[in-house]
């Protein structure tokens, strides 16, 4: 009998314990889904299309964002139609913020390698195309334009080239190169496998003018400040350069700040490079349409250092979003610039994302961007001033910089073949975003 009174007063506990926490899942379920319909009332840049709170009630989160319809397919309805507003679950969430903001890590070395020549043929040999600044490879002083001809002393020259041209998985974790310079052997110091972020900007050059690429802007690379500063690195590696190239074909876009902060670097100080007209919320002022105006000393307190160079900027209908924010700003205040390719995608809408109440990932459309003189380039995309095909864009940007009255090849100390190699971002999301910097909100607050 003890034993059975016992008994009750527990499984009453524990009912009452299993209730308090449905109770409890509700709640939180509750206060999620409403966290999100507020976000999206305070941030999607068409709040007219936002029904009453009680329409949406037993929907799933991000059936309420598709409901929206916030796809875009491009100016052109070319390619695949892109959501722009969506939301994903707490399990999902910190994988995606770590795409949006950081470009992937490999373990490796940190260089790349090629094996073709000016003729499109390719050779024997590994030639270094590119070396991470930040990476195994630096560190041990490898360079640009060395020929890989050992690797802990086994050839990687003749048939062994293809085998270590992709990637570091057919080398030792620890291995010592054996490199040749300028004519001269040299070996280098042990070189070790670490988790090296792969860079978003590189420099070649074509003809002796310094071509730059910029695949994607992105906060965090193998700079850990993120794109913008590895632009000014090598806009300090060319410092005193007449005219350079900047391909931004099949950039899809990535971080407001990172790509209109190095568009300053291309403008006069006083110069307004674009404006927004943006839906945000304001502790003070509640939900707000505002319309922002973005000028070169927003970033500088002096000249860019790409104020005195002229630009030769090669685009397409891959160049999409904060690459077409670039350009627009660029463009609209130095007109002497020479856009080169096909028409670009047409996004001029950008997007603010944040974690949610329960750490799920709010992304939403909340911006759109205006030349200073307001237009946009939304749903038109930008123009070139020299329409091109793919194989017409060197010869096009090499007769636009003798346009400039430069010499066919300058003394730029930059030089790697007739081609610069083609590098692309990897999975690609055409966008320009920014994170949101206040404090969430909850319904009710």
């Amino acid at each position: 009998m003890f034993f059975i009174i016992l008994l009750f007063p527990l499984l009453f506990l524990a009912c009452g314990e299993g209730e308090w926490i449905m109770h409890d899942e509700e709640y939180h379920k509750e206060r999620e889904f409403s966290n999100n319909y507020w976000l999206l009332k305070a941030y999607f840049y068409h709040p007219e299309r936002i029904k009453e709170y009680e329409e949406y009630r037993g929907m799933e989160i991000d059936s309420m964002y598709e409901s929206l319809k916030d796809y875009f397919c491009g100016a052109n309805n070319i390619g695949y139609c892109y959501r722009y507003t969506y939301y994903l679950p707490p399990e999902k969430s910190d994988d995606k913020i770590n795409d949006i903001e950081n470009t992937k890590k490999y373990y490796s070395f940190g260089f790349e390698r090629d094996n073709v020549v000016n003729d499109g043929k390719p050779v024997d040999t590994l030639i270094v195309s590119a070396v991470y600044p930040i990476s195994p490879a630096a560190s041990v002083g490898l360079k640009k334009r060395d020929k890989l001809l050992l690797a802990n002393e086994i050839p990687i020259t003749g048939e062994n080239t293809a085998i270590y041209l992709k990637n570091d998985d057919q080398f030792k974790n620890s291995t010592i190169f054996t490199v040749m310079r300028d004519g001269e052997i040299k070996t280098l110091p042990a070189m070790q496998k670490k988790e090296v972020p792969k860079p978003t900007v590189y420099l070649d050059s074509l003809e002796g003018i310094p071509f730059i690429t910029v695949t994607v802007y992105k906060v965090g690379t193998n700079n850990p400040d993120g794109t913008y500063a590895e632009f000014r690195k090598i806009l300090q590696e060319i410092k005193g350069a007449k005219t350079a190239i900047m391909d931004l074909r099949n950039n899809g876009g990535g971080s407001i700040w990172h790509c209109t902060a190095m568009a300053a670097e291309l403008v006069p100080l006083d110069k307004e490079l674009v404006y927004d007209v943006q839906h945000l919320y304001d502790s003070k002022r509640g939900n707000v349409i505002d319309t922002q105006h973005i000028y070169a000393r927003k970033y500088l307190k002096q000249e860019g250092a790409g104020v005195n160079i002229k630009w030769i900027i090669l685009m397409n209908n891959g160049s999409a979003s904060c690459s077409e924010r670039f350009i627009a700003a660029v463009k609209y205040n130095r007109r002497e610039t020479q856009l080169i390719g096909q028409t670009s995608y047409g996004k001029g809408v950008g997007q603010v994302y944040a974690k949610t109440y329960l750490g799920g990932l709010a992304y939403i459309t909340s911006l759109q961007t205006f030349y200073p003189n307001g237009e946009t380039f939304h749903d038109v995309g930008i123009k070139p001033d020299i329409l091109a095909e793919p194989k017409e864009v060197y010869s096009k940007a090499i007769k636009a910089a003798q346009d400039f009255s430069l010499a066919k090849r300058s003394s730029t100390p930059v030089r790697l073949g007739t081609l610069p190699p083609e590098r692309l971002a990897e999975d690609i999301e055409l966008g320009a975003y920014r994170k949101i910097e206040m404090p969430l909100f909850h319904q009710g607050e």
